[in-house]
């Protein structure tokens, strides 16, 4: 690898350093707590190289991770012990989503108008549970996927006890152990497409993104507002697409051999002057004018 490719991935790491070791610091993660998880990372990783080559289907080669990692020969192996280089367990978000997806999209919990059909949490083949079995694949979830939907406001629960879908979004990001988790998995998710693209550029995954660094800050408000609104009937649709019942298979993944599609979209923003959270904070709450709502539809440029 050249000295230049070395510096920009340098250049590029820090960068990506730089929101994280904040967050970090907000949470009162510290540099000695971060570099055992830097060890761990670094050993799972050489560990799924090894398995992905076919060198190591079996297990692990402890001296070869140790070489192409730094790390020491007990350090690895220490780490492969413990448990600590494995994938986290899922939480259950997931199956959460997966759910609530389904409620959305499965016509057969649908009603007359095709609407997510008000559900009892138990009975026959239109009920909670029986929507949870079949995208779950474990119907001892049923309590716990409705309270984790509850938590998050994507349902409530009726005066005589069935269950309403209220959203289609399964949770912003809080600040509580699920928000954490999910904030995780789309780094994840972001990162791997990224470094995908530059691994495969003659198959790479799709990504677009779109700034004006010169924007006048008294138009933020309205362009964030119109931005979610279009940005949201565009997520719905991908949504009625990626999970078309006829495109899904119900149950668990790794008994039925499915595998994961999606798409993302974010909304990013910042200043010479400021960090994206402090002038996000100021530009949301902006003066707006008073009048009728916007109702432009971003029109494609002719080219």
């Amino acid at each position: 690898m050249t000295e230049p490719l070395k510096s920009a991935i340098r250049g590029a790491v820090l960068r990506l350093l730089d929101p994280l070791v904040k967050w970090l610091l907000e949470a009162g993660i510290g540099v000695a707590d971060f570099l055992p998880l830097v060890k761990i990372a670094y050993v799972r990783a050489a560990r799924e190289q090894g398995t992905a080559s076919g060198a190591e289907p079996a297990r692990p080669n402890v001296s070869r991770i140790a070489v192409i990692t730094g790390l020491t020969r007990v350090e690895v192996a220490g780490i492969l012990e413990s448990g600590a280089a494995d994938r986290p367990h899922d939480r259950g978000r997931q199956r959460a989503e997966r759910v609530l997806s389904a409620w959305w999209n499965d016509s057969n919990f649908h009603d007359e108008l095709g609407n997510p059909a008000v559900l009892p949490l138990h009975g026959g083949r239109r009920s909670f549970a029986a929507l949870v079995e079949r995208y779950s694949g474990a119907r001892a979830l049923v309590a716990a996927i409705r309270d984790e939907l509850l938590r998050v406001r994507a349902i409530r629960p009726l005066p005589d006890g069935r269950l309403q879908a209220l959203s289609r979004t399964y949770a912003t990001v809080r600040w509580n152990p699920d928000g954490v988790a999910a904030v995780g998995e789309q780094l994840n998710e972001l990162c791997t497409t990224l470094t995908h693209n530059l691994k495969f550029p003659a198959r790479p995954l799709y990504v677009r993104r779109v700034r004006n660094a010169q924007l006048d800050p008294r138009y933020m408000p309205m362009l964030l507002r119109d931005i979610e609104e279009h940005a949201t009937v565009l997520a719905d649709s991908f949504d009625d697409e990626l999970n078309d019942p006829k495109a899904t298979l119900p149950g668990n993944p790794q008994d039925t051999g499915a595998v994961s599609l999606g798409v993302a979209l974010y909304v990013f923003a910042g200043s010479q002057n400021g960090t994206q959270e402090e002038r996000l904070e100021t530009s949301v709450k902006a003066p707006q004018k008073k009048g009728k709502r916007s109702t432009r539809t971003f029109p494609r440029k002719k080219r």
